[in-house]
Parts: C-alpha cells; sequence; structure tokens
C-alpha cells in the first residue's frame, strides 16, 4: 500500500466514526474559531526529477537532480498556514513554504540541460528553489459536536527555479564554463477534502487531501497533496500540532524559459505552533 492510499484509508476510517453530542466547550477552540494560524518546520524528504528539452538531439532525458547535483535532499523547510471561517458554511485557507538549497558534485552521469551537455568527471554548481502557495476555498457540510467535513476547490501555485555551472560541451563544439538557469511558475487548481475531529476540549484530529490532474494553458500535470495530524490545545487560544505531510507533483511545461518535465514530491513530519481566535 502506498502513501496516497494510505492516507485515504485513513479518512475513510475517520468518516466512519458514529458522531457524539457535544456541546461548543467540550470541544477543542480549533473547531468554532473564526481565524486560525501555524506556523512550523516541514521536515521533508524531497525527490526532485528533471528534464530541460533543448537542441541536443530535440530532448533530454529526466534525471534525479539531488542526487546527480549533490543538492541535499533532506531539507527543513519553513511552513505557514492561515485559516478564515468568513460565512458560518463557507472557509477560506491559504497554506505557503518554501525551499531554496544548492550543492556541488563531481558527475558520475551526463546531463543534458538545455543545449549544453556536462560529462561524466565534470564538476558542477547546482541550485534549486521551490514556493508552494496553496489558496483553498471549502463550504461545510458537517459541523455539529466532535465533527466536522468541508468540501472544496483551490489552485495549488509552484514556482521553480533551477540552475547548473560547470564545464559544459556546447553543441558538440566547445567545452567551456557555462551557467544556465531555467525557472517558472506552475497554476494546478485542484478538488478536496477537509475533515476535523474533536474527542475532547484539548485534542483534535484533522486529515486533508487534495488531487486534480489538468492541462492549464502551456502546463499539463498531476497534483496530489495529503496530510493526517493532531493539535493539542495548551491554552485557550494557542496549541501545538504535529501532521504527516505529503505532496506529488508531475508535471510538463511547454514556454520560451523552459520546455521539459519535472516530477517531485516532499514526504515528512511538519511541526507547528497554532493560533486560533
Amino acid at each position: 500500500m502506498n502513501k496516497i492510499d494510505t492516507c485515504l484509508c485513513v479518512i475513510a476510517i475517520f468518516l466512519t466514526v458514529p458522531g457524539v453530542a457535544a456541546e461548543a466547550e467540550d470541544v477543542h477552540p480549533l473547531m468554532a474559531s473564526k481565524y486560525w494560524g501555524n506556523v512550523g518546520v516541514y521536515s521533508a524528504h524531497r525527490d526532485f526529477d528533471i528534464s530541460v528539452n533543448g537542441s541536443i538531439a530535440g530532448t533530454a532525458r529526466t534525471f534525479d537532480f539531488e542526487s546527480s547535483t549533490g543538492v541535499d535532499d533532506r531539507p527543513n523547510l519553513f511552513m505557514a498556514e492561515f485559516g478564515w471561517q468568513y460565512t458560518p458554511k463557507w472557509t477560506f485557507a491559504l497554506q505557503y513554504f518554501e525551499s531554496e538549497r544548492s550543492g556541488s558534485k563531481t558527475l558520475s552521469d551526463t546531463i543534458e540541460w538545455q543545449d549544453l551537455v556536462f560529462d561524466v568527471g565534470a564538476r558542477v554548481d547546482a541550485e534549486s528553489s521551490m514556493e508552494v502557495t496553496r489558496l483553498f476555498f471549502a463550504r461545510r457540510f458537517r459541523g455539529e459536536g466532535p465533527h466536522s467535513l468541508r468540501l472544496g476547490a483551490g489552485i495549488h501555485w509552484l514556482k521553480l527555479g533551477m540552475s547548473i555551472a560547470g564545464e559544459a560541451t556546447l553543441n558538440d563544439l566547445s567545452r567551456e564554463f557555462r551557467r544556465s538557469v531555467v525557472k517558472t511558475e506552475i497554476p494546478m487548481p485542484n478538488l478536496g477534502a477537509w475533515y476535523r475531529y474533536s474527542p475532547s476540549r484539548r485534542w483534535m484530529f484533522n486529515l486533508r487531501a487534495d488531487w486534480l490532474s489538468a492541462s492549464v494553458d502551456k502546463y499539463n500535470g498531476r497534483i496530489w497533496n495529503a496530510s493526517a495530524g493532531v493539535n493539542f490545545s495548551t491554552w485557550d487560544h494557542i496549541g501545538v500540532g504535529l501532521s504527516y505531510q505529503f505532496l506529488q507533483l508531475d508535471g510538463e511545461v511547454k514556454e520560451d524559459r523552459w520546455r521539459g518535465e519535472v516530477q517531485t514530491s516532499f514526504t515528512g513530519p511538519y511541526v507547528y505552533i497554532s493560533g486560533y481566535w
């Protein structure tokens, strides 16, 4: 069973928990809050495969960016979230995290990058950056007692940037030090479900899953975003939380700045402090 199947099974188990009559004061304060926010660290394992098409045989093969260039594949990321219950039925949520890394390595495999070839034995310096902004609008379908279920739609906006510098061969003619940079922004709409369960005033469990496969202008891709976690209310307006996050994006880009493919995933725990009022 893969990570996606596991998350879906956990969601199904939570949705079958029978309802329990409870007053607002018997559940976690976050269940009835109009505003809430989380700030924490996302310790993610990242897989990043990429291809950059060029004039060398018309295409370029996909390669593992981290292992090929020596970039750290286990970064600690800053993550922040904000939510607003702006009507009794409708919620707006915003999530943001970023990753900036660099590395150096002597190549053990040849890399084709746009019009450049970095051969085996070449020393390269590489950098990568990624920003993920998630906007989501959800309607509450169940919000009585300890249970809260929301369904909605939104968008993941990804900003990607990669660069490689080192001794390279240009169109099989010359060998010189070159630096090549590609950047792009990928908007990916998605559908999602969001579930919370609070057995007592101190504890709240939450599940979330987003998915969509779509073509948007010059982009074609599929996105999965899922999480499962728990929040403990330490005071009336402050809590601490832990969740396990999974984000996967498979996309194809066809634009002037970059024509190629990207396959990336982030998997790991997210530890945070939350506020609600």
